[in-house]
């Protein structure tokens, strides 16, 4: 069979079959977004959830969104991996990191590689984390008044901006401010009042 007998693939079907799958994944996302979801206080619901599927617990599809708090900020939850690492490991590693320069950079105990730097390279760690530690400052200035627009402490973001930096205020920002949330609440009510008249 000669290669110029071959059919070429029809552009508008590959098209329109990309619609429907798009189309597809849409009505999934608002199917799922409008389920009927379980509060993790009501003991009974739970109770009959674990029952039916042992392992739904890990399924926050299934729940109804808790309060962003204190504990949510510290894990980093709903921010989004920074170079397909999450934001918890990277700022436990970011913190772990940042305390092992500070003891290269200020404990001097002859003996032991980290704290037995020359003088010069001692001093260079300090300058470099002076500078660091300035810059999350302004950060955490910044980062206590986009807190306020967004309903959270502003202290607990300010002191983890100090200390984890760019990457506590990169998990800030992507939170919704009160505004945004309170028009995606007014958005998702329209959207299941019509679905309801529509299934009437």
């Amino acid at each position: 069979m000669d290669v110029a007998d071959l059919p070429l693939p029809d552009i508008r079907e590959a098209r329109s079959r990309r619609r429907e799958r798009e189309e597809e994944a849409e009505i999934e996302a608002v199917e799922e977004e409008f389920k009927p979801k379980i509060d993790r206080n009501d003991l009974e619901a739970m109770k009959w959830l674990n029952e039916a599927q042992p392992f739904a617990d890990a399924d926050e599809t299934l729940f109804e969104e808790e309060e962003y708090g204190a504990v949510s900020a510290l894990l980093g939850e709903k921010a989004k991996p920074f170079l397909g690492i999450g934001p918890g490991p990277l700022q436990v590693a970011h913190f772990i990191g940042s305390l092992v320069i500070l003891l290269m950079a200020f404990v001097e105990y002859p003996g032991f590689p980290l704290t037995n730097l020359p003088t010069p390279l001692r001093n260079c760690f300090q300058g470099g984390l002076a500078t660091i530690y300035a810059v999350n400052a302004v950060m955490a200035i910044l980062a206590t008044f986009k807190a306020g627009e967004r309903g959270q402490n502003p202290l607990l973001w300010g002191i983890k901006t100090v200390t984890v930096g760019g990457l506590a205020f990169d998990q800030l920002t992507q939170l919704p401010t009160t505004e945004e949330a309170e028009r995606r609440r007014n958005v998702k009510g329209k959207r299941a009042l019509g679905k309801n008249k529509s299934k009437r």
